[in-house]
């Protein structure tokens, strides 16, 4: 619990602090998404090109390094680097879909039974759980990991830490709530900020450190 209210409001300075940048990000992902074929690649590029222009520039300067602005003509080397793992992850968010559709389907088939309600409960949780991992996910596919081990390590991050990994999903959902009333949300600066938030859940810690007591050191 500790660990998701220090990401949330961590993530929430940095989403401040970055504005100016996200919204940039975001006309241009919306620009190169717009064949929708290149959707996965485009969201997968400006992931990682965030993390490295916030996270790990301030990470790198906080260490003492002179570290210049990550410039936006480095966006085209993010981009051919992550174009095929972000188009197989653009596929498996595809199956997804078509898999809660089919849920969906079977429980209007079946309404008020067991079955009916058992599908729609693990429907439910199924896409809770997919969102939950898209952080883990996306930070091992910038970092060149393959896809099949990406989406493991993901997994595997999420059953080591439910708790964290569960509660940082809800910022999301707020999110898109937002969008829901205000459209113009997504096109200005929806997908950066959420792709930001998603860095910052990726390189936070789940179970941040005790500090000291005075008995601990005695």
């Amino acid at each position: 619990m500790r660990g998701a209210v220090l990401v949330w409001r961590v993530a929430t300075a940095r989403l401040w602090h970055n504005l100016p940048r996200l919204i940039v990000v975001n006309v241009l992902w919306l620009v190169a998404s717009w064949p929708l074929l290149t959707l996965g690649a485009t969201t997968l590029t400006a992931y990682a090109w965030l993390r490295r222009a916030v996270l790990e520039v301030e990470d790198e300067r906080q260490e003492g390094a002179s570290v210049p602005e990550e410039p936006y003509t480095s966006l085209p080397r993010f981009g051919r680097r992550l174009w095929w793992p972000g188009t197989g992850w653009a596929a498996l968010n595809a199956l997804l879909l078509f898999v809660l559709y089919a849920d969906v389907e079977l429980w209007k088939a079946r309404p008020g039974t067991l079955t009916g309600t058992l599908t729609a409960v693990l429907g439910v949780y199924l896409a809770w759980f997919w969102l939950a991992l898209q952080p883990f996910f996306l930070d091992a596919l910038a970092e060149g990991v393959p896809l099949r081990r990406a989406l493991t390590e993901a997994v595997s991050i999420v059953l080591a830490y439910p708790a964290y990994s569960h509660l940082c999903a809800l910022p999301p959902l707020f999110l898109a709530g937002l969008g829901w009333w205000f459209t113009s949300l997504w096109p200005v600066v929806g997908v950066g900020a959420l792709l930001l938030y998603w860095a910052c859940v990726a390189t936070g810690e789940p179970a941040p450190r005790r500090r000291p007591s005075l008995r601990d050191v005695l």
